[in-house]
């Protein structure tokens, strides 16, 4: 019973694989707690760190919403392209002109 207990606790810790599976991570939902997930995953701390700053200066009023795209673009690279065009689904989604 006690070995059971122990797995039980194990699988509780897991995650979903569902988003890991899919292509991209996202599959067809587009979810900004989990687009930040992914990003943090997948960008080095410093890219992260800059990506944060982009949205910042965003909110700030400081840029438009063209140049925190252009900037997040340059950020992700071409290695993560697909997480460029779920931030701009997500900011186009939530800010619309």
């Amino acid at each position: 019973q006690n070995q059971n207990g122990s797995n039980r606790s194990h699988s509780s810790t897991l995650t979903s694989p569902s988003v890991t599976g899919s292509p991209g991570g996202f599959g067809g939902k587009v979810d900004g707690k989990e687009f930040f997930r992914q990003a943090r995953a997948r960008l080095s701390y410093e890219k992260f760190s800059q990506f944060l700053s982009n949205i910042k200066e965003l909110n700030a009023h400081k840029q438009t919403r063209q140049e925190t795209l252009a900037r997040a673009s340059e950020i992700f690279g071409d290695a993560n392209a697909d997480l460029y065009a779920t931030f701009e689904t997500l900011l186009v989604k939530h800010l619309p002109k």
